[in-house]
């Protein structure tokens, strides 16, 4: 009896050799760098840098383009109070004056027609200058809006 424990427990000692040898073979190719978990814990950390860059780069270019876009906001909205500006005056002088009467017989009909003549001139002259001022105003708000 005692030589079949004395022989079971021999089997039972080199079965666990056995079985530690096969885990420590595991270890190791755990452990290596280009391989194992070494290797896909330094791919995994190397991941993680270039993460970390390019999140930097892209909170550094959105911190750009907000800039840009609150600058180009502001240039639209002082664009646009120059156009309601403009077309409040192209309202105004687009209506019609009102009529003045004045006791003017003593004039000669060569003035007042040479009068009559320069208040339409004046006229054409100030409507034109408003359709040009607000041509320019809307030419600088669709530039600030491209951009």
């Amino acid at each position: 009896m005692d030589l079949i424990a004395d022989v079971l427990l021999i089997a039972g000692a080199l079965g666990a050799a056995l079985y530690c040898m096969i885990l420590a073979r595991r270890i190791k190719s755990l452990s290596r760098l280009d391989t194992g978990l070494g290797g896909a814990i330094s791919a995994l950390s190397a991941q993680v840098e270039d993460m970390r860059a390019s999140v930097k780069a892209a909170t550094q270019a959105s911190g750009t383009s907000m800039k840009d876009l609150m600058e180009v906001t502001g240039r639209a909205e002082i664009a646009a109070g120059r156009l309601e500006l403009l077309l409040s005056t192209v309202h105004e002088r687009g209506q019609p004056p009102k009529p003045v009467k004045l006791d003017r017989s003593d004039e000669p009909k060569i003035l007042k027609a040479m009068k009559e003549q320069r208040l339409d001139e004046d006229k054409d002259k100030k409507e034109s200058g408003a359709r040009a001022e607000l041509l320019t105003a809307l030419q600088q708000v669709m530039t600030a809006v491209k951009r």
